[in-house]
């Protein structure tokens, strides 16, 4: 009788099995590993540029349009009074552009309460910026006003908590031609204080505004960088706007992962319309001179560990090298003021 020889797979060769597959599953785990990094790390440097984008394009059309107060022309050339009863910051309306440089713990010139008092507050040793100008479209006066102190009345007016009318000779409500004037005021009721605040001085406007003038609402608008709330631990691009028509609460978390804010301002010394300077806020000798303005800001990418070691940047002339792995990125814009320049 003869015996058939057993088959099958010995120790050696399961042995010799067990270690291809696992080299076949470590190469597996290092590409998938691999490729999930790098997709985290595409979608966090295109929202890094995103974020950029919208940062440069939310100051450069705020800082471009300060001074503007409906009149279309150059900010100089209007014939501005305003009849506000407060000349609190926020109402300062004959001050187009205002910037606060950070240095250390302090700003110069000093913040007023008004930003000082925000929450969250600016971030030490960023800089502020503050511009005032027209926020959306004008509403023509459905009614012309039979003297100065008539009650003038527009479609839109019970949404102007603080206005500007504006007008000229020309029935083109946008398009205006001298003599140019605009009066700042408190709605539309020339009231004389009473419970409203800011109320107004007088019910007598300066000028009986006919239907080719048109009311603008006016914004005190501040820009500056402090802690996220959004994404605790980073720091992002906030907004405070005076009044707020949108309605939404004030200061407005704009855009994250902005660590810093640089503001070069551009003087104009010699009456030609362009910078002769750029200097900090706390060197700028007269704001009404600022004709431009150079921006810096530094961006971070919110998640961590985006790169194997702490990457060094440049800002404002300063080399850092953080302790994070976060990537970065430093944009610059320089933004001339539309209402100073021919």
């Amino acid at each position: 009788m003869s015996s058939r020889p057993q088959k099958g797979m010995g120790l050696v060769e399961l042995l010799v099995w067990m270690a291809i597959s696992m080299v076949i599953i470590s190469v597996i785990g290092v590409v998938y590993a691999n490729t999930k990094q790098l997709t985290r790390v595409n979608d966090t440097v295109s929202r890094l540029q995103e974020n950029g984008r919208f940062v440069v394009h939310l100051l450069d059309h705020d800082i471009r349009m300060a001074g503007f107060r409906g009149c279309n022309g150059n900010e100089a050339s209007v014939g501005y009074v305003s009849v506000l009863n407060s000349t609190a910051f926020p109402y300062q309306f004959n001050v187009a552009i205002a910037g606060f440089h950070g240095s250390g713990g302090s700003w110069s010139p000093a913040l007023p309460p008004e930003i000082s008092g925000l929450s969250p507050a600016p971030l030490a040793g960023t800089d502020v910026v503050t511009v005032r100008f027209i926020d959306g479209t004008g509403a023509p006066l459905t009614a012309a006003m039979s003297d100065s102190r008539t009650i003038f009345r527009s479609r839109r007016i019970a949404r102007l908590p603080t206005a500007t009318c504006c007008s000229s000779p020309t029935v083109r409500p946008l398009r205006f031609s001298t003599p140019r004037t605009s009066t700042v005021l408190e709605r539309s009721k020339h009231n004389t204080g009473g419970s409203t605040s800011p109320g107004n001085t007088t019910t007598d406007l300066g000028n009986a505004f006919r239907t080719d003038a048109a009311v603008y609402r006016l914004v005190t608008r501040t820009y500056y960088v402090a802690p996220s709330v959004r994404k605790p631990g980073t720091n992002a691009l906030w907004a405070n706007s005076v009044p707020g028509y949108d309605g939404l609460p004030q200061p407005e978390e704009m855009v994250e992962g902005v660590e810093g804010l640089a503001l070069s301002f551009g003087e104009d010394l010699d009456g030609d319309k362009a910078a002769n300077r750029y200097v900090s806020a706390n060197a700028v000798g007269t704001w009404s001179n600022v004709v431009s303005v150079k921006a810096q800001i530094v961006l971070a990418t919110v998640r961590d560990n985006m790169a194997k070691s702490p990457q060094a940047y440049t800002f404002n002339g300063v080399t850092t090298t953080p302790t994070d792995k976060r990537l970065r990125t430093v944009l610059s814009s320089v933004i001339t003021v539309r209402n100073r320049v021919p």
